[in-house]
């Protein structure tokens, strides 16, 4: 049996194989420089050690027009990216997340999703699934940032990467995502660690994490200017599970 686990309140919920067309288009739209965002979640929907988290919200009919240009004209219909059974009750994914659990977790598979109706772990990886990845950004990404978060995220869980749909900004669903984040957290008594880009700052500084670093990514051919990332970490203290509050807790 696995430890008690925040419960997912809301339209919070564990992400499924199906969902991985339309999170790639919320990535995508989230945040230009992508290091292969379909493959990024696909293989975090799949691994042990890792969970993603979605956010449902009612469908913007017009959210195409909140990307940029370049995405923009080449957005896919909305039956091609969002399952069936969503679209027909007007709901999509606005919001996604991966994070990674410390080696040898006790929660080691706890949130990988059922098979029945998810796809096939088996399956190979479609080659349109790294469509959206630049190499030269993905290798310079992974040269000057990776090391600096395996340094400072050491003995810490880590939220790898959080997306949020532009039309769907500032409506609290990277708030509820973070939140269960840090709840898991202070059940398990381990600090969490996150890189993200400037503009997350001062939201995660409101979550409570403090500023370790910002890394200054050199710039490529098609952007020359350099990027920049911002890491944080934010220290907890372990919690026992409250038991008498059988509605905040869940056993998976």
């Amino acid at each position: 049996m696995f430890p008690a686990s925040p419960a997912f309140e809301g339209a919070l919920r564990l992400a499924r194989l199906s969902d991985i067309t339309r999170i790639g288009v919320v990535a995508a739209a989230s945040f230009y420089h992508s290091s292969c965002y379909r493959d990024s979640f696909r293989k975090g929907v799949l691994d042990p050690d890792s969970i993603v988290l979605v956010v449902e919200a009612t469908l913007d009919q017009k959210e195409s027009i909140h990307v940029y240009d370049a995405l923009a004209v080449v957005y896919p219909p909305f039956d091609v990216q969002i399952p069936k059974d969503m679209l027909e009750n007007g709901k999509a994914i606005a919001a996604a997340a991966i994070f990674s659990l410390l080696p040898h977790s006790p929660r080691h598979g706890q949130f990988q999703p059922q098979p029945e109706g998810y796809g096939n772990p088996k399956t190979p990886d479609d080659q349109l699934l790294n469509r959206d990845k630049n190499p030269i950004a993905s290798q310079i990404m992974d040269e000057v940032l990776h090391p600096q978060e395996v340094e400072i995220f050491k003995g810490r869980m880590a939220i790898d990467m959080m997306v949020t749909h532009p039309a769907y900004w500032r409506r609290g669903h990277a708030t509820l995502i973070t939140r269960w984040f840090i709840e898991l957290a202070k059940l398990d008594g381990i600090g969490l660690g996150v890189a993200g880009a400037p503009m997350g700052k001062t939201f995660f500084a409101a979550q409570g994490f403090k500023e370790v670093k910002t890394v200054e990514i050199p710039g490529y051919e098609i952007h020359p200017e350099p990027i920049f990332a911002w890491l944080g970490v934010l220290n907890v203290t372990k919690e026992e599970p409250d038991v008498t509050r059988a509605d905040t807790l869940v056993e998976l």
